[in-house]
């Protein structure tokens, strides 16, 4: 075990992760480090209501619409980009010879510290769902994980506003929003390892 994942992990250990997907996977880790910043803003707008504590919360947010706007920017112009030059099929290819266990077993050197591996998991299922679906289908998948965050954002500003306008606390939507927000680090970051095994495989 770990000839391909051994091979993948020194090419990318050389060369880092490419773009657009580097790009992609430090936005969507942006995605939740906002959700944190937010709740803290708000946190203290409740604490201290005033214009200069609500400008703060209004300010976070329109920073968090604008990642997820440039998270999905980046999605759309790589499926036009690799509709236009046949990268789709390459990669489709290279995903039927990937040898999953074997590129977990190099990850889980280092990437299993709890009892529940997220980014083994996260890895395992996306390789499986670009097998079964294809990798533009993986990522058509992605461009609608984008747009439910986009959703939950919305949703959320919604409720602050609310808030604001009655005074009364809603503190459950908050939670909500900001755990579906915190997790896209492991989906999204997750997936510029996923693909870059597919485009360093057969370096």
């Amino acid at each position: 075990m770990g000839t391909q994942g051994d091979r993948i992990f020194h090419i990318t250990a050389e060369r880092g992760f490419p773009d657009p997907w580097l790009s992609f996977g430090d936005s969507l880790c942006d995605e939740a480090a906002l959700s944190t910043e937010l709740t803290r803003a708000i946190t203290k707008a409740r604490k201290e209501p005033a214009e200069r504590t609500r400008a703060e919360v209004t300010g976070v947010f329109q920073a968090k619409k604008a990642n997820l706007h440039r998270c999905a920017s980046i999605l759309d112009q790589v499926l036009s980009d690799y509709d236009a030059s046949g990268m789709w099929e390459v990669l489709d290819e290279r995903a039927s010879r990937l040898d999953v266990q074997d590129v977990l077993e190099t990850w889980g050197r280092t990437q299993a510290l709890h009892p529940f591996p997220v980014v083994l998991r996260s890895l395992e299922f996306n390789w499986g769902y670009m097998k079964e679906h294809g990798v533009r289908g993986f990522y058509e998948m992605t461009c609608g994980y984008v747009s439910r965050l986009q959703e939950n954002t919305q949703r959320w500003h919604e409720a602050w506003l609310g808030e604001v306008t009655t005074g009364v606390v809603d503190r459950i939507t908050s939670i909500e929003c900001d755990l579906a927000s915190i997790e896209a680090p492991m989906h999204c970051d997750v997936c510029k390892k996923t693909i870059t095994a597919l485009l360093y495989l057969d370096e």
